[in-house]
């Protein structure tokens, strides 16, 4: 599908700005001719609206490449007519991050993006131009720097999401009230969409570093400090993933510290009650040695029975005597 916002007549400060709408290719194609200031969004892209975008704009082999793709890096390429610029908006579904692909193509009179439906960013700024037609005032750059801006916009909440798990997951185990087993794959999750949110912005970073550097987006001295205002904010949500990254291994860290402690004290119980057992084990293996003499057997003037209480009243006494002994020392 294709949607246009296309600008009619000479853009100046005492001029007013009429805007025509979702036109036909064949305008389309007529409107590029004749330099008309336009934007098109191009949602949920065919093969056939990618190469005819290809023919209008004399695209290279390559950008035609990279819009029928998917799950492409973020890009800056600078040729003689147009910018190609890849971006990437987060959005979880299923508990993991995934990146929604902006491209967009910045010329001297046009501005296009090619996207999926679900990349709520550019719908952001498409509607804001369209309703707020001074905008178009501050050139092709400025929708750039929109999008740009509803794409940072949409790390924050996913970030401040998972501080507030990482949070819970720590208070919960400082409090001992949560098992370490269960915390383990909420932990697990989180680490993981944090490395995706990494991997998504740092080269974004360097993308947006690079188009800092070019006349032809920041061709004002306006534009380009609010574009280093959005780099400035980049580098801000990098430092932030990193914090997380950090808290999610002291997390982590804590979770195995718990589980070694618990085994450790299992270990223990298990080396008292072979100590408790180990005084038992000796008396019993005594009475059932055989003494061999020469002499006639030695006669106990005490009855079987009696030893028999005699014996198990030992066994008693030296499980008594050891509990208290481990008690008082605090093993126990």
């Amino acid at each position: 599908m294709i949607r246009s916002l296309v600008a009619s007549g000479v853009i100046d400060a005492d001029t007013e700005i009429i805007l025509g709408r979702n036109f036909t290719q064949e305008k389309l194609a007529a409107s590029f001719a004749n330099g008309e200031p336009m934007w098109m969004d191009i949602v949920d892209p065919s093969e056939e609206e990618i190469r005819w975008l290809e023919q209008q704009l004399e695209l290279h082999p390559t950008v035609v490449e990279d819009l029928l793709r998917v799950d492409q890096r973020p890009t800056l390429l600078v040729y003689p007519r147009y910018i190609f610029l890849s971006l990437f908006q987060p959005n979880v579904r299923l508990n993991k991050v995934e990146g929604k692909e902006i491209h967009c193509l910045i010329g001297k009179k046009f501005f296009v993006t090619v996207r999926q439906s679900d990349a709520t960013a550019v719908d952001t700024a498409y509607n804001r131009v369209a309703q707020n037609t001074s905008t178009w005032r501050q050139g092709i750059p400025y929708f750039l720097y929109l999008i740009t801006q509803f794409v940072i916009d949409a790390y924050y909440p996913l970030l401040d999401r998972m501080s507030m798990q990482l949070n819970q997951l720590e208070e919960a185990l400082m409090a001992n009230g949560k098992p370490a087993n269960s915390a383990r794959k909420p932990l697990y999750v989180v680490k993981q969409q944090l490395i995706t949110l990494r991997q998504m912005v740092a080269p974004q970073r360097e993308v947006l570093s690079n188009a800092i550097g070019e006349e032809r987006i920041s061709e004002t001295a306006d534009i380009r400090d609010l574009f280093r205002h959005l780099y400035e904010r980049l580098l801000r949500i990098y430092d932030i993933v990193d914090a997380q990254r950090d808290l999610s291994n002291n997390v982590l860290d804590m979770i195995e510290s718990r589980d070694s402690n618990k085994l450790a004290e299992t270990v223990n119980r298990l080396t008292l009650l072979s100590m408790i057992f180990l005084p038992l084990t000796f008396i019993t293996s005594l009475f059932e040695l055989n003494f061999a003499t020469t002499i006639d057997p030695v006669v106990l003037p005490i009855s079987g029975a009696a030893m028999l209480f005699l014996v198990i009243g030992l066994m008693a006494l030296s499980v008594g005597g050891m509990a208290f002994l481990f008690r008082k020392k605090g093993w126990i």
